[in-house]
């Protein structure tokens, strides 16, 4: 008995740590409010954006995994023109208009079935300049206004957050679904985006001088000195399609199209997997990161070839639990680790985002091309089999 009690007392002091943010930088609290507010309408759409897109192509997923690998492709290639913008307007100015250019994305969607193709090509140019304006911006910020020995339990608290929200948003989501459509879904989903720029707003206006040329930067990228980094990001971007394009389109088929199982499926996965986000923040910043990395690699890397062989409801519930735990041991040290090295970089911060966002995006646009070859043969499990191999090159980095 005074066993059990001691070692609940044990998992309630961890926990208590864990929640304890007044070690934290006010622009990190603030960044952490607006990712929460700024996760429903992420957590709504997400999941189902891919879905959406089936549809309005017809239900062909090579148009689906075309479109996104279009506009990952693109974005890697001009992402050096949007650290030279962000250069002259500032990160905080640049976020917020990317916020706004990103609601236009959604805008354009309710006219995308009157004309397919003109629609498409439009989404596809306000996408990369939404992106060209926000990601940069946002991971330089996000390094900035984390602190080294803090890092891997801060970036365990955002997340824990974000799956926070992400329990009620796909629910949300799948119940609009189910009685409305998908424009219903876009306008909730605008409403909270207006919302988020409320704390945005009160970030503090940072700056920094993107000192590359756009030939210099592609030039550093492809250096033999950055090869590890580069194929390291580009397994990352890689696996990564295919768990934001390719999955939910799959569980889509495997759930006879019902918009409320999948949503519920999906926050019963993220919420068994929130207090495990926290612990493993916490040993991220006690154990050497790249042996974190490599185990969650070979565990993750196992949880692909477990979504390859789904058949029904309970395997993906199943499927997506054991990944998404094995995520959490992946992801927050490699995360931790990339914004170290970053922050490592001083006035070159913003530089070395861009080359890992370029390598993460072309990761993307190359599995999406292979993708569409294999599974014209071998069908869509295949690209979950694929996704297993690549993973393990994240150890690279």
């Amino acid at each position: 008995m005074n066993l059990l009690k001691s070692k609940i007392n044990f998992l309630f002091h961890r926990f208590s740590k864990f929640l304890d943010y007044s070690s934290f930088s006010k622009d990190f609290k603030i960044l952490c409010f607006y990712q929460v507010i700024l996760s429903l309408a992420n957590g709504m759409l997400g999941l189902f954006l891919p879905i959406f897109f089936f549809k309005i192509f017809s239900y062909s997923i090579y148009w689906v995994i075309i479109f996104f690998g279009v506009s990952y492709l693109l974005y890697s290639i001009f992402l050096p023109f949007g650290a030279m913008l962000m250069s002259k307007i500032g990160l905080k100015t640049s976020m917020i208009l990317g916020r706004f250019i990103m609601m236009l994305f959604y805008l354009t969607l309710f006219f995308i079935s009157k004309n397919v193709i003109l629609f498409s090509v439009l989404a596809e140019v306000i996408l990369l300049i939404f992106r060209l304006l926000y990601w940069v911006p946002y991971h330089t910020d996000f390094a900035k206004f984390t602190e080294g020995k803090l890092r891997g339990r801060e970036i365990a608290f955002i997340r824990s957050l974000i799956y926070l929200v992400g329990i009620i948003a796909p629910i949300i989501a799948g119940l609009i679904l189910s009685r409305y459509d998908f424009n219903y879904l876009f306008i909730v989903a605008l409403f909270v985006m207006a919302i988020s720029l409320l704390p945005l707003a009160k970030i503090s206006p940072t700056k920094e001088h993107y000192s590359f040329s756009y030939l210099q930067t592609f030039k550093v990228l492809f250096k033999k000195s950055n090869r590890n980094g580069l194929i390291a990001y580009s397994a990352d971007g890689a696996q990564g399609f295919i768990g934001i394009v390719v999955w939910p389109v799959f569980i889509f088929q495997i759930l006879h199209q019902k918009y409320v199982a999948i949503g519920s499926i999906s926050a019963l996965i993220i919420a068994l997997t929130i207090i495990s986000q926290l612990f493993i923040g916490n040993y991220t910043d006690v154990f050497k990161k790249k042996k974190i990395i490599k185990l969650g690699s070979i565990l993750y890397s196992f949880g692909w070839i477990l979504k390859g062989l789904v058949v029904t409801a309970f395997n993906i519930v199943f499927a997506g639990i054991f990944q998404n735990l094995s995520a959490l041991v992946l992801r927050t040290p490699f995360d931790a680790l990339f914004y170290e090295k970053a922050a490592d970089h001083g006035s070159y911060i913003d530089e070395y985002t861009v080359l890992k966002e370029m390598a993460l995006n072309l990761g993307r646009a190359v599995i999406a091309a292979i993708t569409l070859l294999l599974i014209l043969f071998w069908g869509i499990r295949v690209s979950f089999y694929l996704a297993a191999i690549v993973s393990l090159l994240v150890n690279l980095l």
